[in-house]
């Protein structure tokens, strides 16, 4: 099983939502985001939510 760690290449929709519930960023209906964990392009906060994560897997995050 693959599990998700630093410098993994991941290939994931994704959607953000402000603290009003509407969307800030949605890539569902499009084509999903390749991301590498640990390049900057996600925030630290969503990173750690990922590491670890095995691959395929779905999970929803609330972050403060």
């Amino acid at each position: 099983m693959n599990l998700i760690q630093p410098g993994s290449f991941l290939t994931l929709h994704y959607r953000l939502s402000g603290p009003d519930g509407g969307d800030v960023v949605n890539t569902f209906g499009a084509k999903p985001a390749t991301l590498s964990l640990g390049a900057g392009q996600l925030s630290p906060a969503i990173e750690q939510c990922l590491l670890g994560l095995a691959e395929g897997a779905q999970r929803r995050f609330d972050l403060p």
